[in-house]
């Protein structure tokens, strides 16, 4: 590969036509509270380790750059226990039909929901990418 097949602008943080063979992604642990924030600013995958109710689940620092998306992955990890635990989402996440997954409850069972928004956050586009993996 030329170098001057790609660019590099790094006063507007671009880097076009790259080739990628191997990347990395940063996770980031959050323990679960009434209210639970997933800061982007941490990285885009999120290992949620659910022990009681989400009331309130914020998503923040996503890109409000023009023309960009950022996407996030909960990985979501029930307790150990068979109590029923849930997540109240937010209004801006948006699923298909309308209607929310239904999360796994089994003691230990791993959830995965992506989710998307190429608004700066106002909306979220969101899916189960896999329910009870455990």
């Amino acid at each position: 590969m030329k170098l001057s097949q790609f660019r590099v602008d790094l006063e507007n943080g671009r880097l076009e036509q790259p080739v990628i063979k191997r990347y990395h992604e940063t996770t980031s642990t959050v323990a679960a509270a009434g209210t639970t924030t997933l800061n982007i600013t941490n990285g885009n995958i999120f290992i949620l380790t659910q022990d009681t109710n989400i009331t309130t689940l914020n998503v923040t620092n996503p890109s409000t750059a023009s023309n960009t998306a950022t996407s996030i992955t909960i990985i979501r990890v029930k307790d150990a226990t068979g109590t029923a635990r849930t997540i109240t989402w937010p209004a801006a996440f948006k699923w298909a039909g309308a209607t929310q997954p239904t999360l796994t409850q089994t003691a230990s069972a791993i959830d995965i929901i992506s989710a998307f928004t190429t608004d700066g956050g106002t909306t979220y586009y969101a899916f189960a990418s896999g329910l009870n993996l455990s």
